[in-house]
């Protein structure tokens, strides 16, 4: 792992004494698993947008998650069902589509909306492997975990087992946890000098490392599934990872206005980052501003509603959360090479959705801008060639297809993506023609070159729709629905959409 300096507390004490106590104990921790079949490490992190290094980020430090880009597979156009936290991980999990009735929101649970479903933890589980499940996987913590998970529960760091909640606020500073304590908000970020491990993520390292220790031992495949909770808000972490950073270095997203001719529709009010202390809040945001179109006009002709100031510290934060989080998955990488793991051991790292910085004057997700939609996806795998970059479309229920397909297992029929193994193997080998993410009532078809947004009525008509050329107009920021140059696109990405909603189960 790079380490960013030596007061990191991570792998010290009982944690390294196991880990270290079982490369003698048990020499040959290069175990197979069952049948020769491969290991899974599953590697999913909340709110990650491409602000990596090897995604082209300016200023992200993530020497980690670079050097297992490296080693396998880096998708730059993976784009997720739907861009919230419960409906998009339900669909990844269950290989299925997001429908109007089906995976739609925040608190999405896959025993409600797909009861019948299996989830690749439960396939892989099926088939012999030793299936593990710790931190945020599924949004809700136990949702299918008696099937899901060999032990039949997930863990969380300091939580009951049985908590439907999986993101802990997580703060350090007592004037912070006070004030959480006694008026239910926390600042939207904090800088606390301490270890690693003492926030959530750190934890949840510690545990990781040690369990794959134990697994090592085993005389069974694993598929081990580790949620880490940053760069979601709050954005807390250790000192030494804000010092990464000058808060000077970072500008304001190139664009953060309101794009040219788009419907009211696209915009939010953000609502999640203004659940904190020190952000606008939501009834001071309501009485200026009103989901009609008055909205559009305030908000061209006047002030940004989160003060530049502000958008630096989180934007500094945000930052800062990624190099936190990238440490802690090197210290479970470094752990899968220590105990001879890595050679056999399946490594896929994606996450759960794209994230906005002020880009369009949005923060948050709930969009179907494409940073909102798009978020990065590593696949490395035994015998697959290394530093390949696959610049084709894919969605992310493509994922399930694809671990079984390189663990043997037969894939069940109600996953509907394709398996991305060919990609894998070339990288100018057939992906997508079109992705189709969706959000409410809004439906969206990304080709490569173009991006088409409908928002649809009661009556299932046409509301609303936005158009954007994504090779001429990378940020989105004009609106071609509209404009008489563009009716055959809009027509014929009309008629995609049109058939990709019929057709989809």
């Amino acid at each position: 792992m790079t380490n960013f300096n030596s007061n990191n507390r991570q792998g010290s004490g009982l944690g390294a004494f196991i880990c270290t106590l079982a490369i003698f104990l048990f020499p040959a921790c290069t175990s197979h698993g069952l049948n020769g079949k491969p290991n899974v490490l599953f590697i999913m992190i909340d709110d990650l947008r491409g602000e990596l290094g090897v995604y082209g980020s300016e200023h992200a430090l993530s020497p980690n998650i670079d050097s297992l880009a490296a080693q396998g597979t880096r998708f730059t156009k993976a784009y997720v069902s739907v861009p919230v936290c419960g409906a998009s991980r339900a669909s990844l999990i269950t290989g299925m589509r997001a429908l109007p009735d089906r995976f739609i929101n925040y608190y999405t649970s896959v025993g409600i909306d797909a009861p019948d479903a299996t989830t690749i933890f439960e396939t892989f589980k099926n088939n012999g492997y030793h299936t593990v499940g710790y931190g945020k996987i599924f949004h809700n913590t136990q949702d299918t975990a008696s099937k899901s998970w060999t032990s039949g529960s997930a863990w969380i760091p300091g939580m009951d087992q049985v908590s439907e909640r999986n993101i802990p606020h997580d703060y350090q500073l007592p004037e912070n946890i006070a004030m959480k304590n006694s008026t239910g908000l926390g600042p939207a970020t904090e800088i606390f000098d301490g270890p690693d491990d003492s926030y959530f993520d750190g934890q949840l390292a510690v545990k990781a490392m040690n369990t794959l220790t134990e697994l090592s031992a085993g005389d069974a495949p694993f598929f081990l599934a580790v949620g880490f909770v940053k760069p979601h808000l709050p954005f807390n972490a250790p000192k030494k990872y804000w010092d990464l950073y000058s808060r000077d270095q970072f500008s304001l997203a190139d664009w953060d206005t309101l794009p040219e001719g788009a419907p009211i529709q696209a915009y939010h009010e953000f609502g999640e980052l203004r659940d904190y202390s020190d952000t606008p809040s939501r009834i001071a945001y309501d009485e200026k501003f009103t989901f009609d179109t008055s909205v559009k006009a305030f908000r061209q002709k006047n002030s940004k509603p989160v003060s530049d100031e502000l958008a630096r510290r989180l934007i500094h934060g945000y930052h800062a959360s990624v190099s936190y989080v990238d440490a802690q998955v090197g210290l479970v990488l470094d752990q899968l090479e220590t105990l001879g793991l890595a050679e056999n051991t399946i490594v896929v790292l994606m996450g759960d959705h794209g994230y906005s910085l002020g880009e369009h004057g949005l923060w948050c997700k709930h969009s179907t801008f494409d940073v909102a939609t798009k978020t990065p996806l590593i696949i490395k795998s035994p015998g697959m060639p290394k530093g390949n970059v696959v610049d084709g479309l894919v969605e992310f229920i493509d994922i399930f297809p694809t671990l079984t397909q390189l663990a043997g297992i037969e894939t069940p029929e109600q996953a509907a993506g394709m398996s991305l193994v060919a990609a894998l193997r070339d990288p100018d080998a057939p992906t997508r023609e079109a992705v189709f993410p969706r959000y409410h009532s809004a439906e969206a078809i990304h080709t490569g070159r173009y991006t088409l947004t409908q928002w649809f009525d009661a009556g299932d008509n046409v509301a609303e729709q936005m158009l954007y050329d994504n090779e001429q107009d990378p940020d989105e920021t004009i609106n071609l629905a509209y404009l008489p140059n563009y009716t055959d696109v809009l027509h014929e990405l009309s008629a995609k959409l049109a058939t990709h909603r019929m057709s989809r189960e």
